[in-house]
């Protein structure tokens, strides 16, 4: 297996700044019920009984086009490129990427009786995090995931990071545990399609047309596809397994003020026995005079430069997990949410204000948020909604998409470093089947009759810990 030098691999389905998607929180549709998951999506009454995307991917479709790398590594490799670093990063800077994506959504109305709700989802999630030098950090960006379209570039001698993409197989349940406070848990089965770390503490590099001279400190971590290839064989969600928990919780209060709670996502990957992992200090004159055009030398040389310090094993890596917050009250067609989040296994954290008109089956929702890593920025969702339908359309980043939108239409790729950023989010359900009717006016429901003696999941957990009566 050909092992790449692994800060090449450090990439990640988008390039946008972390986020999530707020203004699809307290909608009660059929993603704000799996993100959130003490979230009704049924109304009674009114809503059939099975819910479901039917196959259509709730897409998120970040960096919408990836530029032109090989024109960023042919001016590098002719212009020449010097740097040097040793410890910290004079200037630092910081670029975060989620990316989610539902393949499939199914989630059905179970029992009258405490509203139970349950649900099965097949998610495709990645995460990446690159530190770099904001006064260095141009010239060489370098991908090898080169058959997926989205992908950026990244300087190979001025960043560290780490990325890891994986596959996320998931059962939801809910309740109302008393009629204003509703519990519900997500358990997922995780299985990793890729994953790379690399941390440099010296980092020294000179490029020219016959010599790569580098002087270079640095371990890394890495698992992924062969020959750095995503297909069907090696995306199967069978390898490198793991699991996560969600918990979550809602409250409504007297006044009608909405409270919403979670732990999300609480788990980790145990990435196989076929994951490299290593570390080097080096210090080397690379002459590039083989026959090859200027991409594939300086990869070659990058290539052979990683082979040396590399051995084969396990290890376990956590993923995203975070905590979630969101206080709202509705005042007629208005409804504000306010939504802080924080990461567990690192330092972010995010605060975001949705602000949501409603008029009949159509809202607006415009969403400015805050993050640790002091970027502002405005996003935008429109969304048509019935108790059986919804489908929604929206950005995260509205200033940023109009600019990468109007470089794609334009034709402007990003030639210095190789990617576009820009954020799209869109999404529909659909209900079928019998309508869940309100005791009082039932024909039929589920969990009604033989059923009403069901007890409270929840409550038969709790129960365990109350002192029996004698």
């Amino acid at each position: 297996m050909k092992i790449y030098l692994p800060i090449v691999v450090l990439i990640g389905l988008s390039f946008t700044a972390r986020s999530q998607q707020y203004a699809l929180f307290n909608t009660k549709t059929l993603f704000d019920s799996f993100e959130n998951p003490a979230q009704k999506s049924f109304v009674l009454d009114s809503s059939r009984q099975f819910a479901s995307n039917f196959f259509i991917p709730y897409l998120d479709l970040n960096s919408l086009s990836k530029g032109n790398s090989n024109t960023a590594i042919g001016n590098l490799v002719r212009q020449g490129y010097t740097q040097s670093r040793v410890g910290n990063f004079s200037n630092p800077k910081l670029m975060r990427e989620d990316f989610n994506v539902y393949l499939i959504a199914v989630r059905l109305f179970k029992y009258q009786k405490y509203h139970s709700e349950m649900g099965f989802s097949w998610q495709v999630k990645s995460e990446t995090q690159i530190d770099y030098d904001g006064d260095i950090s141009k010239g060489l960006f370098y991908d090898t995931f080169s058959r997926v379209a989205t992908i950026p570039r990244i300087n190979v001698f001025n960043n560290n990071g780490k990325f890891q993409a994986y596959h996320q197989i998931s059962f939801n349940y809910r309740e109302n545990y008393t009629k204003r406070w509703a519990l519900g848990a997500k358990v997922s089965l995780l299985s990793g399609i890729g994953y790379a770390e690399f941390n440099a503490s010296k980092s020294t590099a000179t490029v020219t047309e016959a010599n790569l001279d580098v002087d270079m400190a640095a371990k890394f971590r890495l698992n992924y596809p062969e020959g750095g290839q995503i297909n069907v064989k090696n995306a199967l969600p069978y390898r490198n397994l793991g699991a996560a928990i969600t918990l979550g919780t809602t409250y409504t209060t007297k006044s009608g003020i909405f409270l919403m709670a979670n732990v999300k996502d609480l788990g980790f990957i145990r990435w196989g026995k076929k994951s490299y992992s290593g570390s080097f200090n080096v210090t080397k004159n690379i002459p590039l005079t083989d026959r090859l055009n200027e991409e594939d030398r300086l990869q070659k040389a990058l290539d052979d430069m990683a082979q040396e310090n590399t051995e084969q094993k396990a290890f376990i890596t956590p993923i995203n997990s975070r905590a979630d917050f969101l206080i709202s009250k509705t005042f007629g067609p208005y409804t504000p949410n306010l939504i802080i989040t924080k990461y567990i296994f690192n330092k972010y954290g995010e605060a975001a204000f949705v602000n949501t008109i409603k008029s009949g089956t159509f809202s607006f929702s415009a969403i400015p948020s805050y993050n640790t890593d002091n970027v502002f920025r405005l996003g935008l969702q429109g969304m048509i909604q019935t108790p059986n339908f919804e489908m929604f359309l929206g950005t995260n980043d509205i200033k940023q998409t109009y600019y990468a939108s109007k470089d794609i239409v334009k034709n402007n790729q990003a030639n210095e470093t190789g990617y576009n950023r820009a954020s799209v989010y869109i999404g529909m359900a659909f209900k079928i089947g019998y309508v869940v009717e309100h005791p009082m006016n039932m024909s039929w429901m589920p969990g009604v009759g033989k059923d009403k003696d069901r007890k409270s999941f929840f409550g038969s957990i709790f129960g365990i810990f109350k002192k029996k009566k004698r």
